[in-house]
C-alpha cells in the first residue's frame, strides 16, 4: 500500500495527462490541475483546478462550466485511472476550483495598501525611543 501523498501525487499526474491528451471537451479552456487530496479511507479524490477565462471573462462562470465539464468526464476518468493504478478501489473523483491565487493576491494587495499607509504617516519620536 502506498503512502497517501505519493498516491495523491501519481493521481495528480494521472488525471492531468489525461485531461490534457484525452478530452475534447470545449468548455474546459485552459485548465490546470493544482492539487488532489484524498479522503483517509482513499474513496473520494478531491481534485482542485484553476481556469482562466477567455478573454478576461468572468472567473466564477467560467469555474463552474469548468466543473460541469469535469465532472460529466469524471466516470471517463475513472474508468482511466482504474486501468492505469494498481489500486482495489479507484477513488471516486469530486471537482473545487482552487481559490488559492485569488487569496493571494488579495493579500498581497492588502499589504501593498499597509506598506503605502506606513510610507505616507509622519514618524512619531516618541514611539521609535519606546
Amino acid at each position: 500500500m502506498q503512502r497517501p501523498e505519493r498516491l495523491e501525487d501519481q493521481v495528480h499526474f494521472l488525471l492531468s495527462n489525461l485531461i490534457q491528451r484525452e478530452l475534447r471537451d470545449p468548455e474546459l479552456g485552459f485548465l490546470t490541475l493544482t492539487a488532489v487530496r484524498l479522503s483517509p479511507d482513499r474513496s473520494v479524490a478531491k481534485v482542485y483546478f484553476t481556469v482562466l477565462p477567455p478573454n478576461g471573462g468572468d472567473q466564477e462562470a467560467q469555474d463552474a462550466l469548468t466543473r460541469k465539464a469535469l465532472g460529466r468526464a469524471a466516470g471517463f476518468l475513472r474508468s482511466q485511472l482504474a486501468s492505469r493504478l494498481k489500486m482495489r478501489r479507484v477513488p471516486e473523483l469530486r471537482f473545487f476550483p482552487d481559490g488559492t491565487l485569488e487569496e493571494g493576491n488579495h493579500m498581497e494587495t492588502l499589504l501593498a495598501e499597509i506598506e503605502k499607509e506606513r510610507a505616507t504617516r509622519p514618524v512619531d519620536p516618541e514611539a521609535e525611543e519606546g
